[in-house]
């Protein structure tokens, strides 16, 4: 099968990689990764990279994420949503819509961020959720985070519903904690969908009872984005095809690649045959000369 990107409208309940191999065995291909964990409880865009797309899974990854969540007032537990133990209640507690959305507003910009203790973040070697549920306290170190957007959609009593737009790295989980305190009130992440993952929407997504009802017209094949496609936000450069085997073998060489290189004021590209199949990702290294990165 010709690898590709399937953006996968995750169904609630499962784990990523319970999706990935559902996925994997529906398509017939046991090379399968994702691009960007998703909570069981959280539903939405996850891409799934097939074949030989696994090795970009690391590119996409990295990029932006969109999510709308609801977020429910009275309580707080220790995961941070609806999963988790109670650890607070408060019945009939509620912020008012203009300080929430004034608190929404404040997380646009970059800064340090805690993990929650209910994470996939290592410690000794160890996953924090691994720890938090023997009960060991689990001390977590921030980490630099970036909200691009958070929007309020609606807000009442009960709770209110939220866009965010955020970097890599970012908990939406956290949130009740930080944004619970700020408010004075506790608060629950109720339900959490991705909207988006870099160019890749929700809109475009397939579910997995789709995938299995087009498998036997071949159709969910061609639901896969090439790889050429799925890193469109990085310059694609065209390699002469006499020296397209040197790059398979991993060298960089010749006038074509000093003057692209040159010319180029980014710190990767994506190296394409004139038939636009991909050869290599590229990239500076800390001197500022260019290398292969990753073989496509």
């Amino acid at each position: 099968m010709t690898g590709g990107v399937l953006i996968l409208d995750k169904p609630g309940g499962i784990t990523s990689f319970d999706a990935v191999r559902a996925v994997g065995r529906i398509l017939g291909e046991r090379k399968c990764g994702h691009a960007g964990t998703l909570d069981p409880m959280a539903t939405g865009v996850l891409p799934i990279c097939v074949g030989a797309a696994t090795k970009i899974a690391g590119y996409l990854s990295e990029e932006e994420k969109e999510y709308e969540a609801a977020f429910t007032f009275g309580v707080a537990t220790d995961t941070g949503d609806a999963t988790g133990k109670p650890v607070e209640s408060r019945p009939g507690a509620s912020a008012g819509e203009p300080e929430v959305a004034a608190a929404l507003a404040s997380l646009i910009g970059t800064f340090p961020q805690v993990p929650p203790a209910y994470s996939a973040v290592k410690v000794g070697g160890v996953r924090s959720y691994a720890l938090a549920r023997k009960g060991k306290e689990v001390l977590l170190a921030p980490r630099r985070v970036t909200v691009f957007d958070a929007r309020l959609l609606s807000c009442d009593a009960e709770g209110f519903r939220a866009v965010i737009a955020c970097s890599k790295g970012f908990y939406v989980r956290a949130l009740p904690r930080d944004l619970g305190s700020a408010l004075g009130v506790p608060m629950t992440v109720a339900r959490l969908r991705r909207l988006r993952v870099g160019p890749f929407r929700i809109e475009e997504s397939v579910t997995l009872s789709d995938l299995r009802d087009r498998v036997p017209g071949g159709s969910a094949v061609r639901r896969l984005i090439p790889i050429v496609d799925a890193l469109s936000r990085m310059p694609a450069w065209e390699v002469p095809p006499d020296a397209a085997p040197a790059v398979r073998n991993g060298r960089l060489a010749g006038p074509w690649f000093t003057e692209r290189a040159a010319a180029e004021r980014g710190d990767t590209a994506l190296l394409v045959t004139a038939k636009r199949e991909p050869l290599a990702i590229v990239g500076r290294d800390a001197s500022g000369l260019w290398k292969i990165l990753r073989g496509t």
